[in-house]
């Protein structure tokens, strides 16, 4: 994948997570939405997703820029080329 796409993937899912970490329209929200599931606070629920959908998006992040190492690393190591998983 060509490095100017994948900075604009990263750049975007970075700015999606940044707006929905700044959950604004919560504040009004949280108190006129009853419990869920008669315990959970709403916002707390909100977060909860939040903290998965961040996990998600490091693991696609790294998956997207992680850089692949030079071909001559595994040679001038005398080691075999990694295998393609």
């Amino acid at each position: 994948m060509i490095f100017k796409v994948r900075l604009a993937l990263v750049a975007l899912i970075v700015l999606v997570m940044f707006v929905l970490h700044n959950s604004f329209w919560l504040w009004d929200l949280d108190s006129r939405v009853p419990l869920l599931f008669d315990f959970m606070p709403f916002a707390f629920s909100f977060y909860v997703g939040y903290a998965v959908l961040a996990v998600i998006a490091m693991k696609v992040i790294i998956a997207i820029a992680w850089p692949e190492p030079p071909a001559d690393l595994f040679q001038q190591a005398g080691e075999k080329e990694p295998v393609e998983k």
